[in-house]
């Protein structure tokens, strides 16, 4: 399976809630991004290859929880997050990338999954765009 921009969209709107979260409220939550009918197929087959996980919610008879596998919520752990509300100075922009990098560098050597590989690649690269963004202002 090949990592697009879009799964790492649903992986990130689904690891938000680290409990899971159900369709519903997944779709709601990507509107916008894409159909009901594609994101059940992109879940159905991240499911098929371990990446997402389902499992009845044990309150409501049909209703479904989506979550992400264990290994990818351990990644995520990892990366973290740089909190950037607003402009920051080019030497603190320096320091942040490069703790991207060494990051990026470390995952990266201990994943030997292409997929879960390209998604550190795009969390890092999401995460550096911000960093951008708050030198720009």
């Amino acid at each position: 399976m090949e990592f697009t921009p879009l799964r790492g969209k649903i992986i990130d709107a689904i690891a938000d809630c680290p409990e899971g979260t159900s369709f519903n409220k997944l779709a709601d939550k990507l509107k916008g991004d894409l159909s009901r009918m594609v994101l059940s197929k992109e879940i159905k087959s991240m499911c098929a290859k371990g990446f997402l996980k389902v499992s009845r919610d044990p309150n409501h008879k049909q209703k479904k929880i989506i979550a992400v596998e264990d290994d990818i919520m351990n990644v995520l752990k990892q990366i973290g997050g740089e909190r950037n509300d607003g402009k920051i100075g080019m030497r603190t922009a320096f320091k942040i990338t490069l703790k991207y990098f060494i990051k990026y560098r470390k995952l990266t050597k201990s994943i030997s999954n292409p997929f879960i590989r390209e998604y550190v690649k795009y969390k890092v690269l999401k995460h550096l765009e911000k960093v951008l963004e708050g030198v720009a202002e």
